[in-house]
C-alpha cells in the first residue's frame, strides 16, 4: 500500500483485510489482560501511524489519537459488539436458546417500606462469577456492558428498534 496515495483506498484495504481478522469472534474472544488488549491496538497504531504519514508527510512523534478518521479503538468496537448482540438477545431475535436463557434474566428491584422509589438497581442479572476469567467471560461482559450504560445513560432504551 506504499504507493496508494488514496486515503479511502488504504482505509478499506486496511479494514476488509486486516481489522476484519482481528475482530474476528470478539464475541467469544474478548481479552481482559492489558497485554493482550495492547497487542491487538498496536496493529491498528501501526496502521494510523502509516495513514498519518500517507497524509502528512512524516510519521508522528506520539501516536495520533486527533488522527483517528472516524475510527474506535478496536476495544471500544467489542465492547459496541457485545452490546447489540445483547441487545438484539433481548429482543428476541437470536437463535440460540441456551443464549437467550442465560442473557434474558431480568432484575426485579425491591421496594423499601419507607421509599416510593425503587433501589437503584441494574436491568439484567448479572451471575455471580468465582473466578477472573468467569467474571471477565463474553456472558458476564454481555450482561454488564448495557447494565454500566443504563447506569450512565438512563435515557437509554435498550429495548428500541432504532
Amino acid at each position: 500500500m506504499r504507493e496508494f496515495d488514496n486515503i479511502t483506498a488504504i482505509k478499506l484495504v486496511y479494514m476488509t483485510l486486516v481489522r476484519s481478522k482481528l475482530e474476528s469472534a470478539s464475541l467469544v474472544w474478548n481479552p481482559h489482560e492489558v497485554t493482550y488488549a495492547l497487542k491487538l491496538e498496536k496493529v491498528q497504531k501501526a496502521f494510523l501511524s502509516f495513514l498519518y504519514k500517507i497524509r502528512f508527510g512524516y510519521y508522528p512523534f506520539l501516536y495520533p489519537t486527533k488522527f483517528l478518521l472516524g475510527m474506535l479503538s478496536l476495544e471500544v468496537r467489542r465492547n459496541y459488539f457485545l452490546i447489540i448482540m445483547s441487545c438484539k438477545t433481548l429482543r428476541g431475535k437470536s437463535d440460540c436458546p441456551e443464549i437467550v436463557g442465560q442473557v434474558v434474566r431480568l432484575s426485579v428491584p425491591r421496594l423499601l417500606t419507607h421509599q416510593l422509589r425503587p433501589l437503584q438497581h441494574p436491568l439484567l442479572a448479572v451471575p455471580e462469577a468465582r473466578t477472573v476469567a468467569d467474571a471477565n467471560s463474553p456472558l458476564v461482559l454481555a450482561l454488564t456492558l448495557p447494565n454500566s450504560l443504563l447506569m450512565s445513560a438512563p435515557e437509554c432504551d435498550l429495548f428500541a428498534t432504532r
